[in-house]
């Protein structure tokens, strides 16, 4: 019962000195790859534009050449 509360207590002590906030660092790689995400996701709006404006035009000729 003893080696239950010391192991408990060490856990507990270990988890409390690992959670200590020093994650600067982490923080900037974070902002780059949240910069990277961003932009592909522009990219791929651009893309889903150029696609809709396509199809769009396609229509309109589909139309004009059955009237």
């Amino acid at each position: 019962m003893k080696s239950i509360i010391k192991i408990t207590v060490m856990l507990s002590w270990a988890a409390i000195v690992g959670c200590n906030g020093e994650d600067q660092p982490a923080a900037a790689a974070d902002s780059e790859v949240l910069k990277a995400e961003r932009d592909a996701l522009e990219k791929a709006k651009a893309v889903e534009q150029t696609v809709l404006d396509a199809a769009a035009q396609q229509r309109q000729q589909i139309e004009q050449s059955t009237q």
